[in-house]
């Protein structure tokens, strides 16, 4: 899955382009892409990320500290998170290089095992990076883009909670294989962001929604600060919370695989 994010607006008679202003389904998901997962413009992010995950009765908390680096010149994006609670994985690290394009190149370091694995096959590539989360660890890796799989179709306009946003309909592109063949997102019209992602399956059934909120301006630009993930099939909730995100001055080393097993980051 390349995943991220009503009155009804009824065109009759209107061009789709009159209804985006000039603006293209595929632009409009370019300008999407263009923030990443963890929002900001390009340079080095210091980020913290609270991860509560709902399963039946059950619930855990994971936090995380991010490193990430993007849109520097002749150099892939890249992105390490280190996992601070709960005390049993403290200290086990996520490395991640994104092209512009090709696959993403993705890294686990296991500290009990002072092993660092890259992840290779599918399966490792498509196990959720936390159990219940309904995120994959290609997801966080390649930051939900959807242009490389999907045709995608401006829909409309619809308000959410308030919030004017483009509705977008993507449909697999032929020869692709996707988890879902059919995924809408509602996209923010003036900060270009997604407010709401709908997951449909095979059969048409809604299977998975993503509702983005708490959004808020800081020195690295507008997003929301809070993820709502369901899973509708088994019920499971998952929210992803950034705590806190700026910028720094990150040594290369935090984005090199060799030298993870080296680096001396703080779990605190």
């Amino acid at each position: 899955m390349r995943k991220i994010l009503l009155v009804a607006f009824v065109l009759v008679g209107l061009g789709v382009g009159l209804l985006a202003q000039g603006l293209t389904a595929d632009e409009i998901l370019a300008r999407v892409e263009e923030k990443g997962f963890m929002g900001g413009e390009t340079g080095k992010v210091i980020s913290v990320v609270r991860f509560t995950i709902t399963e039946g009765d059950v619930t855990n908390v994971y936090s995380f500290r991010v490193y990430s680096s993007r849109g520097i010149e002749g150099q892939p994006d890249k992105s390490l998170i280190v996992y601070l609670e709960p005390e049993l994985v403290a200290g086990t690290m996520f490395l991640t290089w994104t092209p512009e394009e090709g696959k993403a190149r993705m890294w686990l370091y296991l500290p009990a095992l002072g092993l660092v694995k890259e992840l290779i096959s599918e399966e490792a590539r498509k196990q959720e990076f936390i159990s219940g989360s309904g995120i994959t660890r290609e997801d966080i890796a390649e930051g939900f883009k959807y242009r490389d799989d999907y045709n995608a179709k401006l829909s409309g306009e619809e308000e959410v909670e308030g919030t004017l946003a483009y509705v977008i309909t993507l449909t697999p592109k032929q020869g692709h294989e996707v988890e879902w063949p059919k995924v809408m997102l509602w996209v923010d019209k003036e900060n270009f962001v997604v407010v709401r992602t709908e997951f449909y399956d095979a059969e048409g059934n809604l299977g998975k929604v993503i509702e983005a909120t708490d959004f808020s301006s800081d020195e690295l630009g507008y997003i929301p600060h809070k993820l709502t993930i369901k899973d509708l099939k088994t019920g499971n909730v998952a929210v992803l919370e950034i705590l806190e995100r700026k910028k720094a001055d990150i040594p290369d080393d935090y984005f090199d695989p060799e030298k993870l097993p080296l680096l001396q980051i703080p779990l605190e």
